[in-house]
């Protein structure tokens, strides 16, 4: 057996024509032989020590050779195997004396093996590069040549069909590299597994973003994804490795975990398995490339949800929907929209046209009109009636918005809804009827009728023609009202609201404002003759008498009429001048109208100012009670007192009883002034009747609102016992409205005196609704003959008859008679002929403060007065 020589491994690596570079793992270069140095153009000293790359001039250096020589001398050492580059640029120097740093670069192609030395460990100790120059492939026209024999390259020689090799490989590698990028820019993802265990050969990048950057590469599927394990993929790529059949999946539901340990995250994908099948058709693997859908399965589901949402919403409100192709005019009507009019799916077409034809002549043009509005930009909105099958209207309420519009920005598309909104708008009217109708009469209330003359006002400013407005209060009403009782109120106020609308025409407008207070608008009126006619209708029909449940009531009406645009040319103005009118027309007596003059301005001024200084005056002293004689006609002797009001203001004046009386039956001052009356009458009659040595009588007037006071009888009664007066000393004087319209407290009142011993005298008799009932109803003692029937009794053959007419009633049914306002001898002859009792009047004196009437009564016998009707 032959003992190996000794190699001197060094001598041999020199003496080798093939270049070797030695290098460390980390790239040093440790040697290089004299074959290599030559072939890169540097010297031992330029290369021992150095980084492979450093070693050679920056003109020389190529960063994608760089990255490529790195990467082979990695897999060497990963693999411990030889590792081949089958083509690398590189630049060899070479002098150059001509050139500014005396060198140039000659670029040159080489294939280098990488093989790793290992030590006794196994551990890669060094790397041996052996380069192979393969210029001549790129840089010979023939190079191609499948002729040429391979041969081994030795300092610049290389076979010819290595040469055609390299150049194949080059090409290949720059196709992989192009798909390699297309693959890792594609936006699905895609992934290659191959074999019975599926190990990931490729994945790229959107493969990652899907289950996360994690080690996939070289590992079986089942071990690197193990959360899929109970997903039923892998069983899936088993069925594609059996069956050789691609499946196909879509938004199949995927949950992964891209970091371990952390949070799972929900994918949905769309996905295709594809078999891979190797030489002898054998299925070797499986292509899976798809795309992450998540997004738009979630946006989809929203939207379906949103769409089911709007869809509970719309049918739980009961709305019908529809949906408008503006091109084509096509409506698609659901069947709730055709329900609501009572309609049944086949009897609508889809077409605009249904639509239209069943708006409501009056709604038409409106509901139209918001339509091409909202086409323009505006949401639509339309309240409109819509005919129903039956030939009914209902109301609805139309919203909707455009859905769709064109490249150029024109609406092609309009989707809404149809509300049926009948029951609310019978509602809104019905709070509307309410808030504008007096619930009594049905007539417009004081806001309507506001509304209604600023209408009309309005309307004749634009005509030029002229308006005239009529303020009506009912005279005595409030005697019914209270004596009859509020039922009888209402009762009256319902059927003069009817006789009042009656008497005027349907363009003309009847309202009532509030209490007893009526207002007439008269329209196109024609002249001032046409409202006085009208005035007098709605005074005629007001003073018919009135059939209540509760009895018969007679009123009447007082008118104060203004015009527009002569008296004003506010609504508000009109008002005033009609109520102040009004006012004039009861001051002169009630039962009659009168027209707005501009001195009613100041009269309604005046009447303020008084209202106000009448509630101080009986504090300040400034009433006082004088008293009339009351004579005995035949013998002209003085038989009793009539106690009248008197009020002497410190500016004013005296001012007339006519003016005040109403102001403080009015404001209610009528109670402590009339009750003040009689405190101070009482005792004059106690004093007169000492003087006289019998009782004397006076007359204490009292207004129908102090019958409303419950104490004030009362407390007259106990005033005369405190005094131990007789109740025949006093006479209460009542009005004949009193009696017509009294009530349960009225009669108890005037039994109250009648039991007490005072007497009753019934005023003004004649003026106004006379009946023989009343008198036998009541406790009546005297009748005063209104001094309108005395006044002209001389020369008017009507007076007169009234007048003796009144006496004879009296006297068949034991009443005693008075005249009042008698001022003439003739006169007073006259009455005393027919068989009158007693007069009053300027003839005889004048209403005098007490002492003056004590001298009167001291100056003259005094005749007896004889006890009249039925009291006592």
């Amino acid at each position: 057996m032959h003992n190996a020589p000794s190699i001197d491994t060094a001598a041999v690596l020199a003496a080798t024509p093939y270049p070797f570079l030695l290098l460390a793992t980390d790239l040093t270069v440790l040697d290089a032989n004299a074959a290599y140095l030559k072939c890169v153009g540097r010297t031992r000293e330029e290369m021992i020590g150095r980084d492979v790359f450093a070693a050679l001039p920056a003109a020389a250096r190529d960063i994608d050779n760089e990255t490529a020589f790195r990467a082979s001398v990695e897999r060497a050492i990963r693999t411990r195997q030889p590792d081949t580059i089958m083509a690398l640029r590189y630049a060899v120097a070479r002098e150059v004396p001509d050139a500014a740093e005396g060198q140039a670069c000659d670029e040159r192609y080489w294939s280098v093996v990488h093989t790793p030395v290992l030590d006794d460990a196994g551990n890669v100790t060094l790397i041996v590069a052996n380069p192979i120059e393969v210029t001549e492939l790129y840089d010979s026209n023939d190079s191609a040549s499948a002729s040429h024999d391979f041969g081994l390259l030795t300092a610049g020689n290389i076979i010819s069909r290595g040469q055609v090799l390299e150049e194949s490989h080059r090409r290949l590698a720059e196709e992989r590299a192009r798909l390699h990028a297309i693959f890792e820019q594609a936006p699905g993802f895609v992934y290659i597994v191959q074999g019975p265990d599926a190990v990931y050969e490729i994945v790229n990048e959107a493969g990652y973003q899907l289950v996360g950057h994690r080690d996939l590469v070289g590992k079986p599927a089942r071990e690197a994804m193990p959360e899929l394990a109970a997903q039923g993929y892998f069983e899936l790529l088993e069925q594609v490795m059996a069956s050789g059949q691609p499946f196909v999946g879509h938004e199949v539901h995927m949950e992964v975990q891209p970091v371990p340990g952390g949070p799972i995250t929900e994918h949905y994908i769309d996905f295709v398995f594809q078999p891979l099948f190797a030489a002898d058709g054998a299925v070797s693997g499986v292509f899976v490339q798809g795309n992450d859908v998540t997004e738009q399965k979630r946006a989809r589901d929203e939207l379906t949800i949103s769409n089911e949402r709007w869809k509970l919403a719309i049918e739980g409100a009961r709305d019908g929907v529809w949906d408008w192709n503006i091109r084509t005019d096509e409506v698609s009507y659901s069947r709730r929209w055709k329900e609501i009019l009572g309609y049944s799916d086949a009897d609508i077409a889809d077409r605009l046209e249904e639509w239209e034809q069943r708006l409501h002549p009056e709604d038409r043009q409106g509901a139209l009109a918001n339509l091409r509005a909202s086409i323009n930009g505006q949401s639509y909105y339309s309240e409109h009636r819509l005919r129903c099958k039956d030939g009914s209207w209902r109301w609805v309420l139309a919203r909707a918005e455009v859905v769709a519009r064109d490249e150029a920005g024109k609406p092609v598309r309009m989707t809404g809804t149809l509300s049926d909104i009948s029951q609310k708008k019978a509602s809104d009217e019905l709070v509307w009827y309410h808030a504008s109708f007096d619930s009594l009469t049905g007539l417009p209330n004081r806001r309507l009728f506001r509304d209604r003359l600023a209408q009309e006002v309005k309307k004749a400013h634009r005509m030029g023609s002229d308006v005239a407005l009529l303020f009506i209060d009912l005279d005595r009403f409030k005697d019914v009202n209270d004596f009859l009782g509020h039922d009888a109120g209402d009762l009256l106020l319902k059927q003069a609201g009817e006789r009042l609308q009656a008497c005027v025409r349907d363009t003309d407008t009847v309202t009532r404002p509030g209490g007893d207070e009526f207002t007439v608008i008269l329209t196109d009126i024609r002249g001032d003759t046409h409202v006085e006619n009208v005035a007098r209708k709605l005074i005629d029909s007001v003073t018919a008498p009135f059939r209540l449940a509760q009895g018969v009531a007679h009123i009447s009406a007082s008118i104060g009429i203004t015009l527009y645009p002569a008296d004003g040319d506010d609504p508000e103005e009109l008002i005033r001048n009609a109520d102040q009118a009004m006012y004039a027309a009861k001051a002169a007596g009630r039962n009659q109208f009168s027209y707005f003059t501009r001195s009613m301005q100041e009269e309604a001024h005046r009447r303020l100012h008084l209202r106000r200084e009448l509630g101080k005056a009986l504090k300040r002293d400034q009433l006082r009670v004088h008293y009339q004689p009351v004579v005995e006609l035949g013998s002209r002797q003085i038989a009793k007192a009539e106690a009248l009001l008197r009020w002497h203001h410190p500016k004013l004046g005296t001012v007339s009883p006519s003016e005040f009386i109403p102001l403080a039956e009015e404001s209610g001052l009528i109670n402590s002034i009339g009750d003040w009356v009689f405190t101070q009458a009482a005792p004059w009659s106690q004093r007169w009747g000492t003087q006289t040595g019998q009782p004397f009588q006076i007359s204490v007037n009292r207004s129908p609102v102090q019958f409303l006071s419950k104490q004030t009888s009362p407390g007259w009664l106990a005033f005369l016992e405190e005094l131990g007066l007789p109740g025949n000393s006093i006479t209460v004087e009542i009005t004949e409205g009193l009696l017509l319209n009294a009530s349960t407290l009225v009669a108890e009142t005037l039994l109250q005196y009648r039991d007490a011993g005072i007497q009753v005298a019934l005023d003004d008799f004649g003026t106004g609704y006379s009946s023989m009932a009343y008198l036998k109803r009541f406790d009546i003692d005297y009748l005063k003959i209104d001094q309108s029937f005395v006044k002209d009794i001389d020369t008017n053959a009507g007076s007169r008859a009234i007048a003796e007419s009144i006496i004879v009633m009296a006297h068949r049914l034991g009443l005693k008679v008075i005249a009042e306002g008698i001022e003439t001898d003739e006169q007073h002859n006259i009455l005393q002929a027919a068989g009158c009792d007693y007069g009053q009047g300027f003839l005889f004196s004048k209403a005098v403060p007490p002492d003056e009437f004590e001298r009167l009564l001291a100056g003259a016998p005094r005749q007896p007065v004889t006890q009249a009707g039925r009291s006592g």
